[in-house]
């Protein structure tokens, strides 16, 4: 449970990124997931924000009063957060959230995280943040997109990573347990080379047929 590139670059990302939302459409997304579980529970819901990084995001949903775990596997990029946000609790793991009470969670959300799984092993994820989340457990996922269909591995600066076509991540939702509640989609421009994907799906019971569905294999392109 490591990630080198993050941890040799922990400052110049620092840096490079010193607030949580890059555009007001991100910011959008991650305010309408945290409106939804704060309508839902009427209390103070548990996020655990998977692959948190320096700790922004997850400083912006506990000033909206959730209570929130930061999730990462790069030692050095939790330095930074727990140095930067002492009022939050932070720990060293990774999207399989092995040592995460992932139980006693409302929602997860993975913001530009889960592009650095390898694309076979993102089921498996998803199908245990069901299993353990339970049905009405809220996710948010963000990341890089693409207009071809399937998985495609891309350039990344920092660590290996795919970007998913949003209809291939929708289905390997549905497939481990997910509803998909609703998408946005930026669009490239100067700043960002590719599209940009934000997903909130919603665990289903597991006696709740949903719309039928085409399975699809990460390793393959779907149609």
């Amino acid at each position: 449970m490591t990630q080198p590139g993050y941890d040799a670059l922990a400052a110049e990302y620092a840096a490079a990124f010193p607030s949580a939302f890059r555009s007001e459409l991100e910011r959008h997304a991650v305010d309408c997931f945290a409106d939804m579980l704060a309508s839902e529970t009427g209390d103070t819901p548990v996020v655990i924000d998977i692959g948190c990084g320096q700790g922004h995001i997850a400083a912006h949903l506990h000033a909206r009063g959730m209570s929130v775990l930061g999730v990462d596997p790069s030692a050095e990029m939790l330095r930074f957060a727990r140095r930067e946000y002492p009022g939050i609790r932070f720990l060293h793991d990774d999207a399989d959230c092995a040592s995460a009470p992932v139980e006693q969670c409302a929602g997860l959300i993975a913001q530009f995280s889960l592009i650095h799984v390898e694309p076979r092993r993102v089921p498996g994820i998803l199908a245990s943040w069901h299993r353990r989340g339970g049905p009405g457990t809220w996710v948010l996922i963000a990341m890089q997109g693409s207009d071809e269909t399937g998985v495609h591995e891309f350039d990344h600066l920092v660590a290996r990573a795919w970007r998913w076509h949003p209809d291939a991540l929708s289905i390997t939702l549905a497939d481990t347990g997910f509803e998909e509640v609703f998408r946005m989609i930026r669009r490239p421009d100067s700043d960002h080379r590719f599209p940009e994907v934000y997903l909130v799906a919603r665990a289903r019971s597991n006696d709740t047929t949903s719309a039928p569905h085409r399975s699809w294999t990460p390793s393959e392109p779907i149609p």
